[in-house]
């Protein structure tokens, strides 16, 4: 009689299972010496098993008035939008709101 697929699969992945603890216990063997040689240079490196990467903040746009404009816009835009100004920042003119795809909100 044939086995079920099912039990198939459940083997497979235990057969899998007990190969990746396999190549990473002696993956981990190898970090290990390789940080007790580390250790006796006098550097201090930690493995951990969890990654904890930088988070990247996103800046949200607030619904008030631009610091250099002194006024709102739709969709509201703040000092950030004057980079390209240089130095001496000015308002937007009604022109330069029209062309970035800005209004005055009143």
């Amino acid at each position: 009689m044939a086995i079920p697929i099912l039990e198939q699969l459940k083997t497979l992945d235990s057969q899998r299972a007990k190969l990746l603890e396999g190549a990473k216990t002696e993956a981990m063997g190898k970090v290990q010496e390789a940080l007790a040689e580390l250790n006796a240079l006098g550097f201090h490196y930690v493995i951990t098993d969890s990654v904890k990467g930088a988070r990247r903040s996103v800046r949200e746009r607030k619904d008030v008035p631009c610091p250099i404009c002194k006024f709102k816009t739709v969709p509201p835009h703040d000092g950030r939008r004057h980079r390209a100004q240089g130095m001496k920042k000015k308002p937007f003119t009604s022109q330069e709101l029209a062309q970035l795809g800005y209004a005055k909100a009143d």
